[in-house]
């Protein structure tokens, strides 16, 4: 198991079968594209791998394959988030002894919470799942924000050990960066960004997780390396390659955004031979056919060989 955790980490897809099944196989497959694109970790059964709609079972089979795929080669981070503490703690004792780097879990959804309730969520998911621990934040779609202060004092008890701050909120992204370095306490913060990859590190991130690096990880990785190694021009080359990229994601004119950005994601990689097919959780909207047909430019402008 890869302790290091740094740089990219991807929220991996989940690919699936017609009816809904996890599509192991592929799933595999785009594991292996991740890493030989330089990617620096994964993290499994997250938004982008539509956790929400999947049954434990099916989210359990995702965190097993990635982990035996992946076969210590990188980190790999597990969302455990659960709309109810018991739920989350449940699923955290089924994976904790998969070999994983660390698990994460938002605040209980459904029912907004107050900051000491997320508090107690915390510490009873961090006492009864021997794993460590990453507070996702994702207010958005959670209705809950883990403030700055919170997750400083889960890091100062040792409850928690990173934070993947995906509230595009910066100022207090900030202010948790002076927290830690007023108190001491150490904490991996990483951003849930595409337009900061190539400057995260300059604004105190340990690394990013970004959807699009499902479809280009090399490009998001050497934008990471290039801006963390302070070569500014390469950094702003290849951030121009991932605002190509993010096309594949508006290429939907009809369904929400999130469907926007899977599925297009999804037939992208399925065109790329990556995937076998590009199907997403019912009621997301998978791509029509007339849309899919905006892909092979985009790949072409990205000197992606299909």
């Amino acid at each position: 198991m890869v302790d290091e955790v740094r740089g990219v980490m991807v929220p991996i897809l989940t690919p699936l079968t017609e009816d809904e099944i996890v599509d192991e196989p592929s799933l595999r497959r785009l594991v292996d594209y991740l890493i030989d694109g330089g990617v620096h970790g994964i993290w499994a059964a997250g938004t982008t791998g539509e956790f929400a709609a999947l049954d434990d079972t099916q989210r359990i089979v995702v965190i097993e394959t990635v982990v035996d795929q992946v076969a210590g080669r990188v980190p790999v981070i597990a969302n455990i988030a659960a709309s109810s503490t018991k739920l989350a703690v449940k699923l955290g004792r089924e994976v904790q002894e998969l070999g994983l780097t660390g698990v994460a879990a938002t605040p209980p959804y459904y029912y907004p919470c107050a900051q000491d309730e997320v508090l107690a969520h915390f510490r009873h998911i961090r006492d009864s799942v021997e794993i460590p621990l990453w507070v996702y934040n994702i207010p958005v779609t959670v209705k809950t924000v883990v403030e700055p202060d919170t997750i400083a004092t889960l890091a100062n008890e040792g409850t928690v050990i990173g934070v993947k701050d995906s509230s595009g909120s910066g100022e207090p992204f900030a202010q948790l960066k002076f927290l830690s370095s007023i108190s001491g306490f150490h904490l991996y913060r990483f951003l849930g960004s595409v337009f900061r990859i190539s400057t995260a590190s300059a604004v105190g991130a340990h690394g990013v997780i970004p959807g699009i690096a499902n479809l280009i990880p090399s490009i998001v990785s050497q934008a990471w390396e290039q801006g963390e190694a302070g070569n500014i021009e390469a950094a702003r080359g290849y951030q121009q390659k991932i605002m190509t990229a993010t096309k594949v994601t508006r290429l939907a004119t009809g369904g929400g955004p999130n469907a926007a950005s899977f599925s297009g994601m999804k037939s992208a990689l399925t065109i790329m031979g990556v995937l076998d097919n590009d199907a997403v959780t019912m009621p997301l909207r998978r791509l029509t056919k007339r849309e899919r047909q905006g892909i092979p430019a985009i790949l072409q402008e990205l000197s992606i060989e299909v």
